[in-house]
């Protein structure tokens, strides 16, 4: 069985776009802004991790997609709203 590595390239595209949603909120930019960081952020799950996901049954490939989905939303939409807690803009 060959040994996983971390995908360093996956979790720094994470925290950045974190940070962007942060930033976004603490600043007091529109809402939209923290939609573009979400799409964003989800392009770039999928394309970092395209090789695993196709690995998997189209099924269970769909399963995990919509559960990473959702927790980008829940994480990027607290990271914006902590943003603007931060930024007074409540």
């Amino acid at each position: 069985m060959q040994k996983r590595r971390p995908n360093i390239g996956s979790a720094g595209s994470d925290l950045v776009f974190a940070l962007l949603a942060l930033v976004a909120g603490w600043v007091g930019l529109a809402p939209i802004f923290a939609v573009m960081v979400f799409v964003g952020a989800v392009a770039a799950w999928g394309w970092t991790r395209r090789r695993p996901l196709m690995a998997m049954q189209m099924r269970t490939r769909l399963t995990q997609g919509a559960i990473a989905i959702a927790m980008i939303a829940v994480v990027l939409a607290l990271a914006y709203w902590i943003g603007t807690l931060l930024g007074g803009h409540t």
